[in-house]
C-alpha cells in the first residue's frame, strides 16, 4: 500500500519524467518543442536535444550538431564556435536523465519502505545528471543566443529561449524536491512499522 507520501513522491517523480521527456522529444523530432528559437523575415529555426528544423524542413536525429553554425548563415555573422558542437552531444542527457526518473518512479510506485530509499537514490541521480543537462542547456544556447541579438548584420533576426528549456528548469526543482519526499516516506514507513510492531505486542 502506497502512503502519503509515497503517493506525492511517485507522482513528483512522474510529472518530472514526463516533463524531461517532452523535452527529450524536442527538435527535431517535433519543432514545436525547442530550446531556443531563431526569428528571421518569417522564418523559424528551432533548436533541440537531436537536430533543429528550419521551419518544417528538419535535420535527421543525431548526437551533436553545428548550432553556432546554422545560427552564423542566419544571423549573416561569423561566429561559428567548435567547442558548442562538442557540447551539443552532451544533451543526450535529457533523454538520460528521463530514464532514470522513470526508473525512480517505478520503483517508488510499487515499493516499501527500502524500496523508497532505493527510489530516492536513484532521483538523486536523475536530479544531479538534469541538473548538469540543465548548465549546459544554458551553456549553449545563452551564448547563441547572444550572439545572434548582439552581433548580427541584419536588423529582422532575434533569438529566444524555447519552452524545452524551461521545461528542464522546473524539472530539475521537481527532482530535487521529490528526492526528498521519497526518502521521507521511507522514514514515515519505518516508523509505522515500529508503531505496528509495539500495538501488537499489547
Amino acid at each position: 500500500m502506497i502512503g502519503a507520501g509515497g503517493g506525492l513522491g511517485s507522482f513528483l517523480l512522474f510529472a518530472a519524467f514526463a516533463l524531461l521527456l517532452v523535452s527529450t522529444i524536442s527538435s527535431p523530432v517535433f519543432r514545436q518543442i525547442s530550446f531556443l528559437d531563431i526569428y528571421r523575415a518569417g522564418t523559424k529555426t528551432t533548436f533541440g536535444v537531436f537536430g533543429y528544423c528550419i521551419d518544417a524542413t528538419c535535420t535527421p536525429r543525431q548526437l551533436g550538431y553545428d548550432v553556432s553554425g546554422v545560427a552564423s548563415s542566419l544571423g549573416g555573422n561569423n561566429f561559428a564556435n567548435e567547442n558548442l558542437v562538442r557540447l551539443t552531444k552532451a544533451l543526450v542527457l535529457h533523454p538520460i536523465a528521463t530514464g532514470l526518473a522513470f526508473i525512480a518512479f517505478l520503483i517508488a510506485l510499487f515499493s516499501d519502505r527500502l524500496g523508497y530509499l532505493f527510489s530516492s537514490f536513484v532521483a538523486l541521480l536523475a536530479f544531479l545528471v538534469s541538473l548538469v543537462a540543465m548548465a549546459i542547456d544554458f551553456a549553449i544556447f545563452t551564448i547563441v543566443r547572444n550572439q545572434v541579438n548582439n552581433n548580427s548584420n541584419l536588423g529582422n533576426i532575434s533569438a529566444n529561449f524555447g519552452n524545452a528549456i524551461w521545461l528542464t528548469v522546473a524539472t530539475t526543482v521537481i527532482l530535487f524536491f521529490s528526492t526528498f519526499v521519497v526518502c521521507f516516506s521511507c522514514c514515515t514507513a519505518r516508523r509505522k512499522e515500529r508503531y505496528a510492531g509495539n500495538a501488537n505486542r499489547y
